[in-house]
This record gives structure tokens, C-alpha cells and sequence, in this order.
């Protein structure tokens, strides 16, 4: 069983993801403590929040497999669990795992124990489709809006967190916080996105609301939160060369979309600048925390 998770970890949710989603709750944490001009108590309050949400993250991957399965066995067959290389009691028990450690680690506080369930129980209603399979199933919309919130529970925790560190923090300046949720917004909108000549009986945005519209939509998500980032970097005095290098970059990755939009040709998967975006925000989120 160990070397069949091993697989299914190693393709679906590798080291990198793994180091991915620490990093970010890290970032998200350092910032709003210094929004409060406040800095960590300890390293290891900032790194069991981190460890909570990259376990919620490969919770919910893993329940997608069981939701997805007959849809992956025709489009993705290749992947760990239609292959046949991981069985479905594998995950079950990986996912056993992810929830103890996700309660375990939040018994640091009455809060953070509380939000935790209430996150869980988030899951459980994204594995039962809300109880309305059938009609979620032909409205990619519907599962987008009823799903994505997870992200906002994932970050309300964080914050959470922060409070537990030092009571002077509350939820005062959420709105600096919660619209970054968007890059994970970003990427689950133009990883469905495809020209019109590349599409296939794969359900995507761009066949439901047309290719301009759909990644139009990803561009506006793109400015939203390229906007919070900036704000925050102007809230805590960044140096404008910091501005200055995120501003380009950030155009960099949008250059592709916006050519989309114009041309409706895509060589490459908009898939890739998508995750760029994500590394960048949340590398120079970082960097302006500890400066």
C-alpha cells in the first residue's frame, strides 16, 4: 500500500506541490501579521497552519479522484488511480490520514479546532456534490461556485491563525487577504481554456461562455488580485524597485491571456503562466514580509 501512495503522491501531489501550498500559507501568514506590524512568535506557529492547508489541499485532490473516476477513465486514463497502479483503498486511506492530522494540529486552539470541522464538513459537502450530483455534473459553473469557497475557508484559517499568535490581530484587514484567493481562481479558470479548434468532448469554459469571454474573465481575476498585491506592497512601504519587478513580471504572465483575447490563438496552455503567476505572488510576498 505505501508504494502505491508513494505513485499517486509522486504524480498528483508532489514535493513541489507539497512545498507549493507550505509556502503560501507561510506568505499569507507573514503578511497579515505585518499588516499589524507584528512578527511571528515562533516558526512553528507558522508552519502547522501551513501543514493544515496542504493537507486539506491533497484531501480535497484525492476526493476528486473518487468524484472524477468514471470521467477519468476516459479522458485521463493514464493517471495513478484509472490505471489501475493505486486502488481506491489506498486514497481512502490517505485521506483517513489527512483529516486526523488536519483536527490533530488544530487542537492548538478552541478556534482553530472549530473552523477546522467546520472546513472538513466543507469537504465532505464537495464530495457529495451538495447532494445535487446530477445537476452539478452538467453545469461546470455551478460546481465552480459551489466548490471554490474552500480556498476562502483554507484562507480564513490562516488568519485564524495569525489571531491565535498575538490578539492584537483580527479580521479588520481581511480584504487585504481574502482577494489573493483569486490566483487559485486564475487557475482553475485557464486550465479550461482552450482555441476553438483544440476543443474536445472535454467540458470547458471557454466552450460553455466561448473563448474571449472565458479568458476575459481570467484577466479581470488576474487584475483583482495583482491590485491586493500591490496595495499590500504599498501599505508596508515596499521599495519601489519590489513594485517595480513584480508590475513587469506579472505583465509578462498576462501577455499570453491578452493575446488570446486578441488573436483567439493559443499555441501553448495558458495552464503554465497561470501557476507562474501564483510562484511570483507568493515569492514576492515573501520577499516583502521580511524586508
Amino acid at each position: 500500500m505505501l508504494k502505491r501512495i508513494g505513485i499517486y503522491l509522486n504524480e498528483m501531489f508532489p514535493l513541489s506541490a507539497v512545498i507549493g501550498s507550505i509556502l503560501t500559507a507561510v506568505a499569507v501568514q507573514l503578511i497579515y501579521l505585518r499588516l499589524y506590524d507584528l512578527k511571528p512568535t515562533s516558526i512553528l506557529f507558522l508552519i502547522i497552519p501551513a501543514i493544515v492547508l496542504t493537507c486539506i489541499s491533497l484531501l480535497i485532490r484525492i476526493m476528486d479522484e473518487f468524484k472524477d473516476y468514471q470521467d477519468d477513465l476516459t479522458n485521463f486514463p493514464n493517471r495513478p488511480l484509472p490505471s489501475g497502479r493505486v486502488e481506491k483503498k489506498d486514497l481512502v486511506a490517505l485521506g483517513i490520514f489527512c483529516v486526523i492530522t488536519v483536527i490533530f494540529l488544530s487542537m492548538t486552539s478552541m478556534k482553530l479546532l472549530i473552523w477546522a470541522f467546520i472546513t472538513l464538513g466543507f469537504t465532505f459537502l464537495m464530495l457529495k456534490w451538495f447532494f445535487i450530483e446530477d445537476r452539478m455534473r452538467k453545469s461546470l459553473p455551478l460546481a465552480f461556485i459551489t466548490h471554490h469557497p474552500i480556498v476562502l475557508f483554507n484562507f480564513t484559517y490562516l488568519m485564524i491563525a495569525c489571531m491565535q499568535m498575538n490578539p492584537a490581530v483580527t479580521f479588520d484587514k481581511a480584504l487585504y487577504i481574502l482577494p489573493l484567493c483569486l490566483i487559485f481562481t486564475n487557475w482553475e479558470v485557464v486550465r479550461k481554456i482552450r482555441a476553438p479548434e483544440q476543443e474536445t468532448g472535454y467540458t470547458t469554459y471557454s466552450k460553455i461562455f466561448g473563448p474571449r469571454p472565458a479568458v476575459l474573465m481570467a484577466l479581470i481575476l488576474q487584475l483583482i488580485f495583482n491590485a491586493t498585491v500591490l496595495t499590500i506592497f504599498v501599505k508596508l512601504g515596499s521599495p519601489l524597485w519590489l513594485i517595480g519587478s513584480y508590475s513587469l513580471i506579472q505583465f509578462g504572465l498576462m501577455l499570453p491571456s491578452i493575446s488570446f483575447l486578441v488573436t483567439l490563438k493559443l499555441p501553448k496552455p495558458l495552464k503554465p503562466y497561470s501557476e507562474g503567476q501564483i510562484l511570483s505572488v507568493v515569492a514576492f510576498l515573501l520577499i516583502a514580509a521580511l524586508l
